[in-house]
């Protein structure tokens, strides 16, 4: 009975261990990678480019075929040749058959390309389009990694909320209570009991807001990160440690540009190399191509096939060579030459684009980064004004010498700092987020 109840117990601690996920900002971000729907997508592409390629291959691949072929005469084929072949009459003819009633043939061929220019060329263009599906495959991480990034931080700056609220009632509550005692021995107004259970309700109400917020937030992280929307999920890394590991004060919001850390710059890089490539491989049609063959037959030809004694198998073997040379394809490869030229202009084009949009974009991340930054500091500033003001506030209530109403709104105005602290930090995260997005470098 023992031992079955220690069982129970393991089975019990394993089931609500395998219901906990617990998951780092990092990890978060490899399991993202590992069962985001889009991302499976693209590495399903990159299995289909290895098949691609492997199809292409077989164009050069020495092939060997085999086939067997029968046939039977049944009305043989009847042939005029002259009749002086047998002794007749110049200028007549005489009526004879060739073949047998049964044709059986067995062939065996062994065909190559010795040379073909275009096909060098395409398979230099299916290798490029597999790297640029694993340039594609890049940048969806990069979109993963800073989507989940964006919505781990949402969670926490929300937990953290509830953190800075829950401390607030436990203060207020406190307070509240000694207040009441105060007002029951006569020395403090109902009024300043009823403000007090005020801004208590408030602060429930708020968090229970932020609490829904929270569901909401986990929801879209979870869907980002491809995980089951049902299931449970707790994060491991705090606001307060995202925020000091930073090193926000240490941030340099002066680091160039490379533009090649953009994964959309690289895929811009290389379709332009496809299309070069592409480029080539037209022009190599104008090219002859050589191809080889050998051809073995063994072929049996009897009125009776089973008749041992009409003729046996009869072989022949054939060797030679194919060469091709295009002499004019109404004009089709000229076509396919003006069009492959308009798309490298066009991605010249695009990549030149972009890299002024990612020029501006890294001076608008940049500003925004710096602001955020002020802005930090600056609401650390009014927090210490704030609770300056509330402790002496509180002081000259319990003195006598200030208002239940002075101490309520000196308490708010510590609230409301808080909260936009919170908020400024959340801001700076992200705009440091975003200027790492901007450079490449997240």
């Amino acid at each position: 009975m023992k031992n079955q109840f220690s069982i129970l117990v393991l089975l019990l601690i394993s089931y609500a261990s395998s219901g906990q996920q617990l998951f780092s900002l990092e990890e978060a971000i490899d399991y993202a990678i590992s069962n985001n729907g889009n991302m499976k997508i693209e590495q399903l592409k990159l299995v289909d480019a290895d098949g691609k390629i492997q199809e292409y291959k077989s164009i050069g691949v020495p092939k060997l075929t085999a086939s067997v072929d029968y046939s039977r005469n049944i009305q043989i084929p009847v042939s005029l040749v002259p009749a002086e072949f047998f002794g007749g009459q110049a200028g007549e003819f005489a009526k004879v058959q060739f073949g047998l009633n049964n044709n059986l043939t067995g062939n065996l061929q062994l065909s190559a390309l010795l040379f073909d220019g275009s096909y060098l060329q395409g398979l230099k263009a299916q290798r490029l389009y597999k790297d640029l599906i694993s340039r594609e495959i890049n940048l969806k991480e990069y979109e993963i990694r800073t989507n989940v990034t964006k919505a781990y931080l949402a969670v926490l700056i929300a937990e953290k909320n509830i953190e800075v609220l829950n401390n607030n009632i436990s203060n207020l509550t406190k307070v509240r209570n000694e207040t009441k005692i105060i007002y029951q021995n006569g020395f403090a107004e109902k009024l300043d009991v009823e403000r007090l259970e005020l801004s208590l309700e408030n602060l429930n109400s708020e968090k229970k807001n932020v609490l829904r917020l929270i569901d909401l937030s986990s929801n879209v992280l979870k869907f980002q990160m491809g995980y089951p929307l049902q299931d449970p999920i707790n994060l491991t890394d705090a606001f307060d440690n995202i925020v000091n590991e930073s090193s926000i004060q240490k941030m340099d919001n002066e680091e160039d540009l490379v533009i090649a850390n953009r994964p959309e710059f690289r895929i811009l890089e290389e379709t332009e190399r496809l299309q070069h490539i592409q480029l080539k491989v037209i022009k190599s049609g104008y090219y002859p191509s050589l191809s080889a063959f050998v051809t073995h037959q063994q072929s049996l030809q009897r009125n009776n096939l089973f008749d041992g004694d009409e003729p046996g198998l009869l072989p022949a073997t054939i060797a030679g060579l194919s060469l091709r040379i295009p002499i004019f394809d109404g004009n089709e490869k000229k076509g396919q030459t003006l069009q492959t030229k308009v798309a490298i202009e066009t991605l010249q084009i695009q990549k030149e684009e972009f890299i002024k949009a990612v020029q501006l974009q890294v001076l608008n991340a940049k500003t925004a980064f710096i602001n955020a930054k002020q802005t930090v500091e600056s609401r650390r500033r009014s927090l210490d004004l704030a609770e300056k003001i509330y402790k002496t506030t509180q002081i000259k209530y319990k003195e006598g010498v200030g208002s239940s109403l002075e101490t309520t709104q000196a308490e708010q105005e510590v609230y409301t700092a808080q909260s936009n602290l919170i908020n400024a930090l959340y801001d700076v995260i992200v705009a440091k987020t975003d200027l790492d997005i901007a450079l490449g470098t997240i």
